[in-house]
């Protein structure tokens, strides 16, 4: 399968335009609230249509403005699982993924409620089923359609925190066996990456970043695909005629690149000890950040500065009165 997108959309105050080519099946599409990253989803799926350009997957052109085809939804072989999962409320769970199934829909039904772990809730209505069951529900319809690619919108933003890994793990098993594409848009890192071998990171209508998706993660070409990938410590950073100088920090590395605009750390990559050569910060004036298993500090590295860096510990720790970071463990952003 193959996903090939040019599109343009200008909604007054805000303008999507989206270019990218992906031979993954399995592609993740991040950005913030409002960045246009479901618009795109959208646009694959014919609810909303593009001022311009093109949609292919597979080869198959389902939108081209100069060609003048647009295929209506129903005929595209996309399956959308909405964030409310949008089931029929009067209709059982049976009822619910035959309306997908089309032709022999009694046999088909019948083998995916089995696949998906439906049959003993055949009969149940959705206001009787957990979240879960709700979401299992919506993906058997999707594939009971037998689609090309399937178009997930947040697919865990319904749910609570408690089984959220449960259902996110269930997922990705039920989708295991399916051929086709599978294109996830979120604003949550850790569900991009347990879902997605390829990556795009959309800011403000336009791509600024696309590739593996563990690659990205590791090397996050820019500041907005660094902060969307969990880099918690962004600073500024200029390059100098013997050195990058870090101001925010005071920190200064070996010069070995010019273009220089940012640098980045991930909050665990902090050490309580110092294993030779590595940066030592003082902890002093701070502020914990609480959680049921670790905590967050924040702390000021430098005088200079009132810009703070933070770490992580475990909730039983001691607040350290210093801190070590290996310089290889900073990101330096062109």
């Amino acid at each position: 399968m193959s996903v090939d997108i040019n599109i343009k959309k200008d909604l007054g105050n805000f303008k999507l335009d989206i270019e990218w080519k992906s031979e993954s099946k399995r592609i993740g599409i991040l950005g913030a609230s409002g960045s246009g990253k479901s618009l795109t989803l959208k646009s694959i799926a014919g609810i909303e249509t593009p001022d311009d350009g093109f949609i292919k997957t597979d080869g198959r052109v389902l939108f081209d403005k100069g060609k003048k085809i647009n295929i209506i939804p129903q005929k595209r072989k996309t399956g959308y699982m909405f964030q409310s999962l949008a089931l029929f409320e009067n209709m059982s769970v049976e009822k619910n993924i035959k309306a997908g199934a089309g032709k022999y829909a009694d046999e088909k039904t019948r083998d995916i409620m089995d696949k998906f772990g439906l049959a003993d809730k055949a009969s149940l209505f959705p206001s009787q089923l957990s979240q879960g069951q709700k979401q299992r529900t919506a993906l058997a319809r999707i594939i009971a359609s037998e689609p090309d690619t399937i178009l997930l919108d947040e697919p865990f933003s319904s749910l609570d925190r408690h089984i959220r890994d449960e259902v996110q793990t269930s997922l990705i098993d039920m989708l295991k066996n399916f051929k086709g594409t599978v294109i996830t848009v979120s604003h949550s890192f850790d569900e991009i990456y347990a879902l997605c071998d390829e990556l795009i990171v959309i800011d403000k209508g336009r791509v600024c970043a696309c590739g593996k998706t563990e690659d990205i993660f590791s090397k996050p070409p820019n500041r907005v695909s660094a902060m969307l990938t969990g880099w918690e410590n962004i600073a500024f950073a200029e390059s100098r005629e013997d050195c990058i100088y870090i101001p925010d920090w005071d920190i200064k590395l070996p010069l070995y690149k010019k273009d220089v605009s940012y640098a980045a750390i991930r909050s665990n990559s902090f050490s309580l000890t110092d294993k030779g050569d590595m940066l030592c910060f003082c902890v002093g004036e701070h502020y914990i950040k609480r959680g049921p298993f670790d905590c967050t500090v924040y702390f000021k590295p430098s005088e200079k500065t009132l810009k703070k860096m933070c770490f992580k510990l475990p909730s039983y720790e001691d607040i350290p009165s210093k801190i070590y970071l290996d310089k290889k463990d900073i990101l330096i952003i062109s």
